[in-house]
């Protein structure tokens, strides 16, 4: 999923849940949910809305609505590939014809599937198991003499409380008995939905597709007989099957869907007149891709076959379709994503069809953006912050900035376009308070928005054209933000008014793919000085459009050398991207881009190549000066070696300026212990202390990110370890070495410490079968690491794999999702748990629905005592090592001070204090010799 919980805006805070506007009777459905809604979240959605927390402005909605009211997306389906959406939140019922806004809901996902029991009746008494509710006369009054099933709904496999509280009685234990019987309208459900029972009086439940009907448990107000909303709201499909009827129940627990869904498409968000999404005329589908009970992480086949089902069901009603994607994970190996080329095989075969995808909130580092938004058809959108959310006033007329988070180009050729990454939009009710969300999760479905306004125009004028003519008017509409480049922000952020009026014009469009190396469709020229000759071989590819015998190339910079045509020969031609050495003389990141223009030059470029070249500090320890300019990123690059410890220190130059920094490992991915700080002068400098066991051999990006206001300038000083560190052990000593890499010689005092205890084991699995690994935890354990890896070229299998921490009572109290090929997840252990065990549960999603080929996964555990243990007796004294040296120190070894569980070895670090300034620290598992006391 692709989302952070920041909030944004601390005067919209500490607005809770209130008395409710009106009592919710037994009555199940949409009537119930709208009545239920509280003056409390009423008022805080009035606020936002006030408040300008759903900025319509930023592309021009606003002004396009005022001109052509009509065109608001009526006509046009946004499906949401997403967690789920909530049906009952006032705002998602009807959209603004007063039409019902919600088409259907599907779960694709897997985790709503209830296994289903042929239940025994005892008078008016059903049976199943232990449990046990009245109402079996009223059930056969429908039923007839045909068998009556049930089903649990287990709290405990939903994730954490207080989504997985269906029921909302403080607890996530119960087993939630559902009725399924088939009636003369088809399959229906029947749940107590009052907690009294009986199902005498509950309304039967069918298939959301057929009646639009959904339900939850209402739990009681203290007063003990008013029923409160439900926590969760739920729709039900059904399948038929030879044996026991097949349900799914479609719900959202991680709310992050329903979030999405009030941006694309919201219409009098909460109750509030005039709180809209983008396109509050548009219809939804909701298709639930992702297991919220693990992670809310996309599970095998779900994106493919929930995209497959849009497109039909789309089909099947003459809808136009956009589809809005807010889900993605990390790029190991650009160009290998088998996601990638399963969604570009989709949409080349229904070309009508727009997708927009999520860049990724894995930025600002370069080649961050993620898969599938680095499909060749797809549009992928990164965010903007709207000046709004840092409390400029409603109106405000600035430049809203890049956010940092936003994903970047680099390998790839992305995002094609920024929009806003935050809003206040709708979320089921047990998430009321975190209504304010920021990422590019928020930013995809305000551009789906964008897009089913223009769709909804054209079919207003009888006009059909296919989906890159629609999304080409969004590019070449859109206004480049200053002092930012292709890499961050694509062509810019939209302007809606300017996208119709150059639908109007009816330009000749020609949508051409380009190749770099394995990257496909969308390549990027992403180069590395440190040689004479910089250059990249582009591949270009008309993808759609008419025949074309040649583009032009234009170039942003002068130091872009390309030819000014290329010549294109069945569809297909090639040229050379060549940038000289000395423009990239200056250590740093030099961005520019490359348009490609077809015949109809005035339709905007068909393709938009970045150029980047990085330059890598030299020598790598030394000191820079750099600034970043208002909104904007300044790059630096620290080559590293695996197995020497790497540190950089930040500061300001002014004392009232501050900055946010970030650091991203070689290939893109946020520095595993925390990639972002703030720096400021003097003491609050930022700092990265890179211990050399998490060395990654490459290159470094430290980034500076200035505000919107105004631009910063900064310190960056870094260091490279001189020294190698190592341990051994014998039976009753312990050796920490330091082999001095350096060029001089080092005074150096060795120490050795005991951090805990560490295994690794690797794991095999076999197609989409989670992997249960249960572990003791040791009594002194405060902390748990665990990091996974696999072949970078594996990892482009997945959509997704999740990693879950249960008790041994199976409730989840953490979850990592796995978004790179490596991954760090970074537990603190509950009381509770010490001396216990816990279980970590790996689940694979595969991108391909017929994959069920085996994985493996290599699994670092290591538990951490709270404060380490000496096992120096205060260490060496300092010594000399001259250049090329090893100095070896000998501590005599004692017993353990903490017990080792069995298979765990011990985790040590040894530190080296080089100088008097000077700190570097690698942390090892020491091999124990055979027969050592433990």
């Amino acid at each position: 999923m692709i989302r952070t919980r920041l909030r944004l805006v601390a005067t919209l805070l500490g607005i809770g849940a209130g008395r409710l506007a009106g009592q919710c009777g037994p009555v199940l459905g949409q009537r119930c949910a709208i009545a239920a809604i509280s003056s409390a979240r009423h008022d805080s959605a009035a606020h936002a809305f006030a408040a300008g927390l759903m900025d319509l402005s930023a592309a021009a909605v606003d002004h396009f609505a005022t001109a052509h009211p009509g065109w608001d997306g009526r006509g046009v389906l946004i499906a949401i590939l997403d967690s789920g959406i909530d049906p009952g939140i006032p705002g998602l019922g009807v959209g603004a014809d007063s039409a019902q806004k919600i088409l259907d809901l599907r779960d694709f996902s897997g985790e709503g599937r209830t296994p289903l029991t042929r239940l025994v009746r005892r008078g008016d008494t059903l049976v199943l198991g232990s449990h046990r509710i009245l109402g079996a006369t009223t059930i056969a009054s429908q039923a007839g003499t045909m068998p009556i099933w049930g089903g649990l709904v287990i709290e405990a496999a939903l994730g954490r409380a207080p989504a997985a509280d269906l029921n909302g009685n403080g607890s996530i234990d119960d087993s939630l008995l559902v009725v399924v019987a088939h009636t003369p309208s088809g399959w229906a459900l029947y749940a107590d939905t009052r907690g009294v029972g009986t199902l005498a009086g509950e309304t039967p439940v069918h298939d959301y597709a057929v009646a639009h009907e959904y339900f939850g448990w209402h739990p009681l107000a203290r007063d003990g007989h008013t029923l409160l909303p439900s926590p969760v709201n739920l729709a039900v499909n059904f399948a038929d099957s030879a044996a026991a009827p097949l349900l799914d129940l479609f719900f959202d627990t991680s709310s992050h869907g329903t979030h999405v869904s009030g941006i694309a498409a919201g219409h009098d968000l909460y109750g509030v007149a005039g709180f809209d999404g983008v396109a509050p005329g548009a219809r939804l589908i909701g298709l639930k891709i992702a297991d919220d009970g693990h992670g809310a992480v996309s599970t095998t086949g779900s994106m493919a076959r929930a995209l497959s089902y849009a497109i039909a069901f789309a089909h099947d009603r003459n809808m136009p379709l956009v589809v809005n994607l807010s889900f993605g994970v990390g790029n190991d190996v650009e160009g290998t994503a088998r996601i990638d080329a399963m969604v570009d095989s989709m949409l080349a075969a229904h070309p009508d069809v727009v997708m927009m995808v999520a860049a990724g909130n894995d930025g600002p580092g370069l080649s961050t953006l993620g898969f599938p938004g680095s499909a060749g058809r797809i549009v992928s959108v990164g965010a903007t912050v709207p000046l709004t959310f840092m409390g400029a006033p409603p109106g405000y007329h600035g430049t809203d900035p890049v956010a940092s988070f936003s994903s970047r180009g680099g390998e790839h050729a992305g995002p094609d376009l920024v929009t806003p990454g935050a809003a206040y939009s709708s979320v089921p009710n047990y998430a009321a308070g975190d209504e304010q969300e920021e990422g590019t999760s928020m930013a995809a479905p305000y551009a789906s928005g964008l897009a089913a306004r223009l769709m909804s125009a054209l079919l207003a004028a009888h006009r059909t054209v296919p989906g890159y003519v629609v999304t080409q008017a969004l590019r070449s509409s859109s206004v480049p933000i200053a002092g930012d480049f292709a890499t961050d922000q694509g062509a810019g952020v939209p302007n809606l008014v300017a996208a119709w009026q150059w639908l109007t014009a009816q330009h000749v469009v020609t949508q051409i793919g380009v190749d770099i190396g394995t990257v496909h469709g969308r390549g990027g020229v992403f180069l590395t000085a440190g040689s004479a000759a910089l250059g990249a071989r582009v591949q270009l590819h008309v993808l759609a459009g008419p025949e074309i015998a040649s583009v032009t190339l234009r170039p942003s910079a002068t130091w872009i050398h390309v030819p000014e045509t290329v010549a294109i020969v069945h569809g297909a031609g090639e040229f050379t991207v060549q940038v000289p050495a000395e423009a990239a003389a200056e250590a740093g990141a030099l961005d520019g881009a490359l348009a490609v223009l077809g015949p109809d030059a005035t339709a905007g470029p068909a393709a938009l190549i970045p150029v980047t070249v990085r330059t890598p500090l030299s020598p790598p320890s030394r000191s820079i000066t750099v600034t970043a300019p208002t909104g904007g990123v300044a790059r630096v690059f620290i080559p590293a070696d695996s197995g020497l410890g790497v540190q950089a220190d930040i500061a300001t130059l002014q004392t009232t300026e501050r900055a946010n920094v970030s650091l991203h490992e070689p290939g893109g991915m946020p520095f595993r212990d925390g990639a972002t700080a703030v720096a400021a002068a003097g003491d609050g400098a930022a700092s990265f202390d890179i211990a050399a066991n998490d060395v990654v051999t490459g290159l470094y990006e430290l980034d500076v990110v200035a505000g919107p206001i105004a631009p910063v300038t900064a310190r960056i000083t870094t260091r490279i370890s001189p020294l190698r560190l190592g341990v051994s052990a014998t039976r009753d000593s312990l050796a920490a070495t330091a082999a001095n890499v350096g060029q001089v010689a080092l005074n150096v005092r060795l120490r050795a410490g005991l951090l805990g205890a560490a295994r690794v084991v690797h794991v095999t699995g076999q197609g989409s079968a989670p992997v249960r690994i249960v572990l003791p935890v040791p009594a002194w354990a405060n902390h748990l690491n665990v990091d996974t890896r696999m072949a970078p070229i594996a990892w482009s299998r997945f959509t997704d794999f999740g990693v879950s921490f249960l008790d041994r009572r199976g409730h989840e109290f953490d979850v990592h999702p796995i978004n790179y090929a490596f991954s760090r997840a970074a537990v603190d252990l509950p009381d509770s748990l010490r001396g216990d065990s816990l279980v970590i549960l790996l689940t694979p999603g595969f991108a391909d629905p017929g994959d069920h080929g085996s994985w493996t996964l290599d699994v670092d555990t290591r538990y951490y005592v709270e404060k380490p243990y000496s096992l120096d007796a205060g260490g060496s004294p300092v010594k000399p090592v001259a250049a090329g040296a090893i100095r070896r120190s000998a501590f005599a070894r004692a017993d353990l001070p903490i017990v080792i569980p069995a298979e765990f070895l011990p985790l040590v670090t040894v530190v080296a204090l080089e100088g008097e300034d000077h700190i570097w620290a690698r942390e090892l598992i020491l091999a124990l010799p055979s027969g050592t006391p433990r």
